[in-house]
């Protein structure tokens, strides 16, 4: 090879070492060294990671908060309405609000394990029954919400389980569904619908009309630095793909500008060949 690099530590500085050859090929003429201290640029990269990593969490936590507060604006309403069925919508609302509390100490356990070695502090992959996941996601939205705004589930009660994490697949799914309710705006519908693909895997996808992403900005909603509100693509999605290739699964999304996007995750069936 005509060059080698290598970096070396010394005195709390890291110092890149690059060696070239000089003269054409089959005449050496002698070798240029050269020094490039890179420690400031390094701390630079660093610096800028930690703060991606914050805007994710800032992400991650509102992401609950938002069922909480339609529970609380579903129970406020309920009241002003002196509904008969008060003392059951109270009931349901309080035990959403109390799981989204719950899954907020979850989303902290998830980022404290974020940048540890795969598989280090995870608990072991389940078999996971996607009906009663999206059934627990769409009660959260269940009331609260705009009358031109609709949340819709077509999840066969038959579908075969997955291999997953019940409660990593619950974040995944609230996480999309945020990203869609912020793409629709005031009017439009987000739907969850799960089929069947071949004989050893399920398809669960997240639709909605919203406004759609533009084609060139499609192969950038995965980097965690990306972040566009207006198209629905939010800094959630590098913890949504994380986790579904955690449990050997994927994830793609099409969108059309204007007509609304769909993003697509391909899990293995819990009854298929390993």
């Amino acid at each position: 090879a005509d060059q080698a690099d290598v970096e070396l530590n010394a005195n709390n500085r890291r110092v890149r070492v690059r060696a070239s050859r000089l003269g054409s090929l089959g005449s050496h003429r002698g070798v240029v060294l050269s020094l490039d201290d890179v420690t400031d640029k390094l701390r630079a990269e660093r610096v800028l990671a930690w703060g991606e990593m914050a805007q994710q969490v800032a992400h991650e936590v509102k992401n609950p908060l938002t069922p909480i507060k339609l529970s609380i604006q579903h129970i406020r309403r309920a009241w002003e309405d002196e509904a008969t069925d008060f003392n059951e919508i109270l009931v349901r609302n309080a035990d959403a609000m109390l799981a989204e509390i719950d899954r907020l100490a979850m989303i902290a356990q998830s980022f404290s394990r974020f940048g540890a070695p795969s598989g280090e502090g995870e608990t072991p992959l389940s078999t996971v029954s996607i009906s009663a996941v999206v059934d627990d996601v769409m009660a959260l939205y269940g009331g609260g919400s705009s009358p031109l705004v609709s949340f819709e589930e077509d999840v066969p009660d038959d579908l075969p389980t997955v291999v997953s994490r019940a409660s990593e697949l619950k974040e995944v799914l609230v996480n999309l569904m945020e990203n869609a309710r912020d793409a629709i705006g005031d009017r439009g519908f987000v739907r969850i619908c799960g089929r069947v693909d071949g004989d050893d895997t399920v398809i669960v996808e997240v639709v909605d009309d919203g406004s759609g992403i533009d084609e060139a900005l499609l192969p950038r909603i995965f980097e965690p630095r990306f972040s566009t509100r207006s198209t629905g693509a939010g800094l959630g999605l590098p913890i949504v793909q994380r986790l579904v290739n955690a449990w050997g699964g994927s994830v793609d999304v099409t969108s059309v500008p204007g007509e609304g996007t769909t993003v697509s995750i391909r899990l293995k069936r819990s009854d298929s060949p390993r």
